[in-house]
C-alpha cells in the first residue's frame, strides 16, 4: 500500500480563488484537458438534459473527491477506482429515482442510458482518483465544484445552441426561429462547438497574456 503525501496548503481565501479560477476556466476540463466529451455529444441536445447531467455529475464528484481526499491515501491504489464508482452508481441510482418520479419521466427515459455512464466518467476518476487523493479536503473540494462547474458550463452553452438549432425551443419553450437545423443534434454538431468554443478560451488567454506582458514592459 503506498501512501500518498499531502501537498502543504494555507488556507487562504487568494489561494482557493486561484484554484477554482485555473480548474474552472484555464485548464477547464473539457475545453483545455478534453475530459467528459462523451456525455455532451451524446446527451447534450437540450439546455433540460445539460443542466441534469452537471447537476449529476456534482453529485457524483463533490462526494467521491472528499472521499479520496480523506481517506485515498490510505487505500491500496487497486482499490481506489471501484470504491468511487460503486458510490457514484448508488448516488446516481438515487438521483434516477428522483428524476423519475418526482421531475420528469419524459427527461429520465431520455437520459437513463447515460446516468449510469457518469458513474464512470473518466472525469469522476481523473480528479476524484487524481487530483483529490494528494491534496487537503477543502483543496479537493473547491476543484470538484470548479470541475463541476467547468463541465456545467460547457455541456450547457453547447446544449442550449443545439436545441434552438435543432428544435427552435430553449428550455421547451419555443422561440419561433425561421430557420430549424434537425443536424445540430447529431455528434459532429457538438464537436463544431466544442472547437470554437476552445479555440475562443486560448484567443481570451492569450490576449490577457498580451497585455499583461505589455504592462510589466510599461512598468518596467
Amino acid at each position: 500500500m503506498s501512501k500518498v503525501e499531502k501537498q502543504p496548503f494555507s488556507k487562504t481565501m487568494t489561494e482557493i480563488k486561484n484554484v477554482f479560477l485555473d480548474t474552472f476556466l484555464t485548464k477547464n476540463i473539457v475545453l483545455v484537458q478534453a475530459i467528459g466529451i462523451t456525455p455532451i455529444l451524446a446527451a447534450g441536445v437540450t439546455l433540460q438534459k445539460g443542466v441534469v447531467l452537471t447537476l449529476c455529475t456534482a453529485a457524483v464528484l463533490l462526494p467521491a473527491s472528499l472521499f479520496m481526499s480523506l481517506f485515498g491515501d490510505k487505500l491500496p491504489t487497486w482499490v481506489r477506482a471501484p470504491i468511487y464508482s460503486v458510490g457514484a452508481a448508488l448516488i446516481l441510482l438515487g438521483a434516477a429515482v428522483l428524476l423519475d418520479r418526482s421531475v420528469s419521466n419524459e427527461l429520465y427515459a431520455s437520459l437513463y442510458v447515460f446516468l449510469p455512464l457518469t458513474a464512470v466518467n473518466t472525469l469522476v476518476s481523473y480528479r476524484a482518483g487524481g487530483f483529490s487523493v494528494s491534496h487537503v479536503p477543502v483543496v479537493a473540494l473547491t476543484d470538484a465544484i470548479a470541475s463541476s462547474l467547468g463541465f456545467g458550463l460547457v455541456i450547457c452553452v453547447v446544449s442550449a445552441l443545439r436545441e434552438m438549432a435543432s428544435f427552435g425551443t430553449l428550455w421547451g419553450e419555443t422561440l419561433n426561429f425561421a430557420i430549424v437545423l434537425p443536424e445540430a443534434a447529431l455528434p459532429y454538431a457538438a464537436f463544431l462547438l466544442l472547437g470554437f468554443m476552445a479555440a475562443f478560451l486560448q484567443w481570451i488567454q492569450s490576449v490577457i497574456a498580451r497585455r499583461e506582458n505589455a504592462s510589466v514592459r510599461l512598468n518596467g
